[in-house]
């Protein structure tokens, strides 16, 4: 009898205890945040968007290890959120070598929220529509030059 009464109460609390393990659990949730994050958009010189491209963020306290990686969505944007003032670096790379990095300084007044923290930085690529220009320019040039040499020989025969 004890042994019965044992077992039903041990089969109770068990079906009391996997009922409310539901209960018990921790959830999830969100809430929209008002913390500054740092927002970039990487690109090839031709103006083509590193989309999907691998991303890391580096800290002003820490060069060796990454604070933050990621990638690059569709449109070649990656945000971080800076958690202290200095100059952060943050490389974003291809499989086919290439390599832009950018350095952004980060002040006390943006990580207080009282600048917008907008930069721009010259990475050694051409403005859009540039390049264009200048590879019209490059082609003229090429073919300015051959005509040159081939009339230097065509004047010497």
């Amino acid at each position: 009898m004890r042994t019965k009464i044992f077992i039903g109460l041990t089969l109770a609390v068990g079906l009391i205890l996997l009922s409310e393990c539901e209960i018990l659990a921790h959830g999830t949730g969100y809430r929209h945040s008002e913390i500054r994050a740092v927002s970039l958009e990487f690109m090839y010189s031709t103006g083509e968007m590193m989309s999907y491209r691998e991303a890391r963020v580096f800290s002003p306290n820490d060069e060796k290890f990454a604070y933050q990686t990621g990638r690059t969505d569709e449109k070649g944007r990656f945000a971080f959120v800076p958690d202290i003032a200095g100059t952060w670096r943050v490389i974003v790379r291809d499989e086919e070598g290439h390599q832009c990095t950018a350095e952004i300084d980060v002040t006390a007044e943006f990580l207080a929220g009282k600048s917008d923290g907008t930069q721009q930085h010259d990475d050694g690529t051409f403005p859009q529509g540039m390049e264009l220009f200048i590879r019209a320019l490059l082609g003229v040039s090429v073919i300015f030059n051959i005509a040159m040499i081939v009339r230097r020989r065509n004047a010497h025969q």
